[in-house]
């Protein structure tokens, strides 16, 4: 049972304002919705930070691509800086945001707060191949309606959350999503579920090196759950010398490297971060010419349920909107 509002302390004033807030904004932005100019699918939350958002929309990516789709991946580009839609051409994770890096190394990716902007892009970009767009985060952006929804969760479900400020829910869950995927560190086969009707299917989240040696070394990242990170890395590398957790998104400065160079000096300056990381870490060290070594790690997700069903329903809607939805142009909802 979703719990709302939570009386004690006080909040639920707090929560009563947030909620009409909400509501406010979903009635004024969605009143001009429009479709995309291609079949869309929507990866978004309830619950903010940490839900596993950017490895499911990779994960739905790679997916599409291997059935030979052609994603094109649209988000606004947190901690970035642009102003306007464009599309991601350097790895500059300071224009672009870190995200919007790991999407842009396996497909075109546009950033943007305006989706619809964003989508005007996307024409220009498409092959003709059968695009779709990919919304990493985008639930809550209600100008643009989306063809095909995907809600994220981890281990704690949205269904027993509350409201902001007290809990981590952005809105009241309803029914407008076609499918939930709740990620997990277990490897046990997970029999299907279902909230109101709509399926949950269940991916094992892990963690896998991408580049560099898995000897033991300072563990470093900036993600919204850092301990996860850093308990996976560590059963996977033996002891470390030290473990430093930055806030998500965390944009890194001379200092810190030279603080993280000091602190890795034990271990032959081998340092463990997240591909997230990476993409800022990188540049920096190589302009400082620090010694220190990155092993970069990134999420893998595997299902551990039966996944067909939701790749059945979700081209389904890809091929209807193909063939009953003029293209031309967007198309008012």
């Amino acid at each position: 049972m979703i719990r709302y509002f939570s009386f004690p302390k006080g909040l639920w004033i707090l929560q009563g304002l947030y909620l009409l807030g909400q509501r406010l904004d979903r009635f004024f932005r969605s009143r001009r919705a429009q479709y995309a100019p291609f079949p869309s699918i929507c990866v978004g939350n309830f619950q903010a930070g940490g839900t596993g958002k950017t490895p499911v929309t990779q994960w739905i990516a790679m997916e599409l691509k291997a059935l030979g789709y052609e994603p094109i991946v649209l988000l606004r580009g947190y901690k970035g800086t642009l102003v306007e839609s464009a599309l991601v051409t350097t790895m500059d994770a300071e224009i672009y945001g870190d995200e919007a890096l790991l999407h842009a190394s396996h497909f075109p990716t546009i950033v943007g707060k305006n989706r619809q902007a964003s989508c005007t892009i996307a024409k220009s970009v498409s092959t003709g191949n059968k695009t779709v767009l990919i919304l990493d985060d985008g639930l809550q952006h209600y100008p643009l309606k989306t063809d095909f929804s995907v809600v994220c969760q981890k281990s704690k479900k949205f269904e027993y959350d509350t409201l902001l400020p007290q809990g981590r829910l952005r809105e009241i869950p309803n029914n407008r999503m076609d499918a939930i995927i709740s990620s997990t560190t277990t490897d046990k086969a997970m029999e299907p579920q279902s909230w109101r009707g709509v399926p949950e299917y269940f991916l094992q989240r892990k963690m896998k090196l991408c580049s560099g040696p898995s000897l033991p070394g300072l563990l470093v990242c900036g993600i919204a759950r850092p301990n996860d990170f850093f308990h996976q890395v560590q059963q996977q590398i033996g002891s470390c010398p030290g473990e430093l957790a930055f806030s998500d998104h965390h944009r890194y400065s001379t200092r810190e490297v030279k603080k993280i160079e000091s602190m890795s000096a034990s271990s032959d300056y081998r340092v463990h971060c997240s591909a997230k990381d990476a993409v800022k870490l990188a540049p920096l060290i190589a302009s400082l010419k620090s010694p220190i070594q990155l092993s970069i790690w990134d999420i893998e997700l595997e299902p551990i349920s039966d996944v067909r069903p939701l790749f059945e329903k979700m081209v389904a809607k890809i091929e209807e909107v193909y063939k009953n939805r003029p293209l031309k142009g967007e198309q008012k909802a």
